[in-house]
């Protein structure tokens, strides 16, 4: 049976869970609100500044599903204590879903376009950040044994991103020649691909290796 301290443990869970939510309303509906304004002016809408709004609104939604849909899986594997090691947890778990907050805040809008490079810049420190969360997680569960495998996937993952941005751009500038708003937006395209094909890809690796080992 679950001490007090335990049960008041398990309630950061659940904090986690709300702000993940209270992040998701925000995003949709400062997306939503821009949607309807670009309505009520149909003659100013850019269709491809829309399309690539979705795209991109699609990428990065991808990427939070994941993040909350794992993270649920792994808060139940590795419970929290009522320790100082529980609390840098939950609070690293805070630090994380504020940078969700900065991914949807500057993604979730028609134009102007997203930024690629803070988009690099945030969701390489998410990575960094869940890279801590599962070394802190095994260190509190007292079964710190250093596995690289449960790490690595995301110092790749960041590795790659930043692989195809550059790739991105030298392609973009040498073989078509273009520069300015034209090179982001291929940039930016490349990105978010890569987002959406790392998320789809962990949550189906992460979510079955977790459903299966309970």
């Amino acid at each position: 049976m679950a001490t007090g301290t335990q049960k008041h443990a398990e309630r950061w869970i659940w904090f986690v869970e709300v702000v993940f939510g209270a992040i998701v309303a925000l995003g949709i509906g400062r997306y939503g609100s821009e949607f309807i304004d670009k309505l009520q002016s149909p003659n100013d809408i850019d269709v491809l500044a829309l399309l690539l709004s979705f795209f991109v609104m699609a990428a990065i939604s991808s990427f939070v599903v994941y993040d909350i849909v794992v993270y649920q899986g792994l808060a139940k594997k590795f419970p929290y204590n009522f320790t100082g090691l529980g609390f840098f947890r939950f609070y690293l778990d805070l630090f994380m879903a504020f940078l969700l907050y900065l991914l949807i805040a500057n993604t979730f809008r028609i134009y102007p376009y997203p930024d690629w490079l803070m988009i690099l810049a945030v969701i390489s420190l998410w990575h960094l950040a869940a890279m801590l969360w599962h070394i802190m997680a095994q260190i509190e569960v007292s079964a710190f044994d250093f596995k690289p495998h449960t790490i690595s996937p995301h110092f790749k993952f960041i590795i790659i991103y930043w692989l195809l941005a550059l790739v991105a751009r030298i392609t973009g500038m040498e073989a078509f020649g273009l520069e300015g708003e034209a090179l982001s937006v291929l940039i930016l395209v490349t990105i978010c691909t890569a987002i959406f094909a790392v998320s789809i890809y962990r949550w189906n690796q992460v979510v079955r290796k977790i459903f299966t080992e309970a």
